[in-house]
């Protein structure tokens, strides 16, 4: 590994940030999830949890032999999402991440929205998995996603089954979803990494 006693600051050059307690602290938690060597892909949504998720990526990819390829779905469910997109690709960018975005096109549900939504944003996100040739997909989600989860599906009445919802590593259509923050509660993530960015 790179020293993180490196004295470049830039912004691209981000790992120099594990040297706060705090952050590495999440980081350690973070590394421990991934296979060095491996390619992935991360998928952002814009919100404080897959920034975090993309900071670490940043932090790893200087750190280690590691490609991560950024996406982000664009649902088209309201007039803003391009705009909010753009706002997402721009400050990944300040760090020296390049994000694409991938569009989810035809019919749009009335009813239902979110989950339909998740489902095809997970299909996107596969196809281009396959196409790419990449077996694992990121995803930001954490602790408190897991226990909010949780509570949802206990009362809509799950068996034990569905209550267990979401693990740090899962498969669907044989790619792997890695939720490597899933151990790290929100507070501690939150957008403490994007300060000052």
């Amino acid at each position: 590994k790179k020293s993180l006693n490196a004295k470049k600051k830039s912004l691209k050059s981000v790992a120099h940030f594990l040297k706060n307690k705090h952050i590495y602290s999440v980081y350690e938690i973070f590394e421990r999830n991934l296979v060095k060597n491996e390619k992935y892909i991360v998928a952002v949504s814009g919100g404080p949890d897959s920034l975090a998720l993309s900071f670490f990526t940043k932090c790893y990819s200087e750190l280690n032999n590691t490609k991560f390829y950024y996406y982000l779905v664009d649902h088209k469910l309201r007039k803003e999402s391009k705009e909010e997109a753009n706002k997402t690709l721009s400050l990944l960018k300040k760090i020296g991440i390049k994000c694409k975005v991938l569009t989810w096109k035809g019919k749009k549900p009335k009813s239902n929205i979110q989950s339909i939504a998740r489902l095809n944003r997970y299909s996107l996100l596969i196809n281009k998995c396959k196409k790419m040739k990449i077996n694992s997909i990121l995803l930001g989600h954490q602790k408190n996603d897991l226990n909010e989860n949780f509570l949802i599906r206990m009362m809509r009445g799950s068996g034990l089954k569905g209550l267990v919802s979401m693990d740090i590593f899962s498969n669907n259509k044989n790619i792997n979803f890695i939720r490597p923050l899933l151990e790290v509660e929100k507070k501690k993530i939150g957008k403490y990494f994007f300060d000052g960015f």
